[in-house]
């Protein structure tokens, strides 16, 4: 599966690269994702760049950790050059909330960065949290996959 990373303005690069998008790789196959072919992309935003977008896709008020747009319309699909791989999903995620929660949630910020990252890729497979039971079952499957991929020491943050 192709996984793109992309910055939002000003943002600083992550610490390695590579090592976070091995482990999003990963935990995209421990999910079930397919893609037909077409890349993820991996977004990290600044706080003000998730807070308008949360605003304006989910009509909510300041920043969230993590927003996953699937892109897989058939119609989109079949007008893209049959050259270039389409994106077939993005996933946006702030590593300034990812550092604010590690600590409240027991974690590294680069772990929590992934379990973003999951959490993410579990919407994109028909997941959903919308009621407290399907939030368990989310969070359970979540750290499962976390803890199957994630390295002790991860460090990427």
């Amino acid at each position: 599966m192709k996984i793109s990373l992309a910055y939002s303005s000003g943002l600083p690069e992550l610490a390695n690269e590579e090592l976070f998008l091995e482990l999003s790789r990963q935990s995209a196959l421990e999910a079930g994702l397919r893609l037909q072919g077409g890349i993820l992309q991996l977004i990290l935003l600044d706080v003000e760049e998730m807070s308008r977008l949360n605003a304006l896709h989910l009509g909510h008020e300041g920043p969230t950790d993590v927003i996953s747009y699937d892109l897989r319309s058939e119609a989109a699909w079949q007008m893209l050059d049959e050259q270039e791989p389409p994106i077939a999903a993005e996933i946006y995620l702030c590593p300034a909330i990812a550092k604010e929660n590690a600590a409240l949630y027991g974690n590294s910020a680069s772990k929590e960065l992934l379990l973003y990252a999951i959490h993410g890729m579990l919407h994109l497979c028909g997941e959903d949290d919308q009621d407290e039971e399907e939030r368990r079952a989310m969070q359970r499957k979540q750290e499962a996959i976390l803890a199957k991929i994630a390295p002790p020491n991860c460090n990427f943050l």
